[in-house]
């Protein structure tokens, strides 16, 4: 069964983008742009790995963060947390939260596209 990777953002061209440099893994790309909508769907969809923007609507996204955290399945899920943002406070705050990566936009596609590769080959 293929893995499925959540984008979560609420900007439509970021969006686009990611499900343009993620198509070529061999998952299943959901799209949600906000914190709500993620949590929707994690409640009723397994997630292997999110890409989680930090400046969401509603809640950002460490509190995004946080409520899947308490989710029962959200312990597992993979997190790399993105924002236009480069600030020591919310690194340190995400890394608590066991964040996987942190990437700073503009970034790498190629370096994304590596870091959810290796992420969803990952064992569980």
């Amino acid at each position: 069964m293929k893995k499925t990777i959540l984008l979560i953002d609420d900007e439509e061209h970021i969006l686009r983008l990611l499900q343009f440099v993620l198509r070529p893994i061999d998952a299943i790309l959901q799209v949600t742009r906000n914190g709500m909508e993620a949590l929707a769907y994690l409640v009723k969809n397994p997630v292997a790995v999110a890409l989680l923007d930090y400046s969401l609507p509603g809640m950002n996204g460490l509190e995004t963060l946080q409520q899947i955290r308490s989710l029962k399945e959200g312990g597992d899920i993979k997190v790399i947390m993105l924002t236009a943002r480069d600030q020591t406070t919310i690194r340190a705050e995400a890394k608590g939260l066991n964040v996987e990566a942190f990437l700073t936009k503009p970034f790498s596609p190629s370096d994304l596209a590596r870091r959810v590769r290796e992420l969803v080959e990952r064992p569980s």
